[in-house]
């Protein structure tokens, strides 16, 4: 789902992670990624809508995610 650089930064290990979340985070938001099913598990669905735990927690992720990334993005983005 991200594969624009804008989504990610390097920690500070510089390992490529998102913005706002640590490398088991990244991996595990991946994962879910890949594994839940995206034509009932879409963003601006309401939390109570997601059925599964799995779509709950990639929803967590993506909103912290989010959370982090906006004002990165409109800022001056020296934060990579």
């Amino acid at each position: 789902m991200f594969d624009d650089d804008d989504s990610y930064q390097l920690d500070a290990c510089g390992r490529r992670v998102l913005i706002g979340l640590s490398v088991d985070e990244t991996a595990e938001f991946q994962r879910l990624d890949c594994a839940i099913d995206r034509g009932k598990s879409l963003p601006g669905i309401a939390s109570d809508q997601w059925a599964r735990a799995e779509d709950l927690r990639w929803l967590e992720l993506y909103e912290k995610h989010q959370a982090a990334r906006l004002p990165f993005l409109n800022g001056s983005k020296t934060m990579h």
